[in-house]
């Protein structure tokens, strides 16, 4: 037999609490490189991010390789193009996550990995 919760009980649970909640820098630049690694299609240990405060918002610098995009793409986009298509969905996909307002991101491509690659090796 199943008891419902209590009125008063219910809304004392869902009632905002005084204090704070603090996210360690290590848990933000972790997300960081998850979403990037998430974004590029790269293993997430090939990623490297770096947060800085930027006024109030927040930075993101992601140094990471790109996947090669195969022989089709030879007549496809830049690796500037790919590059720039896909800062912004970081940014987006990092907030969304964090509830931390981005002001920008910059992206190093240090090099370019197999895509065709096991990612898990």
């Amino acid at each position: 037999m199943s008891q419902s919760v209590p009125t008063p009980l219910r809304e004392a649970a869902s009632a905002p609490r005084a204090g704070h909640t603090r996210v360690s820098a290590q848990a933000l630049t972790a997300t960081a490189r998850a979403v990037a690694a998430n974004v590029f299609g790269v293993d997430p240990g090939l990623v490297r991010a770096f947060l800085r405060d930027d006024a109030g918002y927040l930075a993101l610098t992601v140094h990471l390789p790109l996947p090669l995009a195969g022989p089709a793409a030879s007549a496809g986009p830049t690796v500037l193009d790919r590059v720039r298509s896909q800062r912004g969905e970081i940014g987006k996909q990092f907030s969304e996550l964090t509830g931390s307002l981005v002001s920008r991101v910059d992206v190093r491509v240090t090099g370019i990995v197999d895509s065709a690659a096991d990612r898990r090796r």
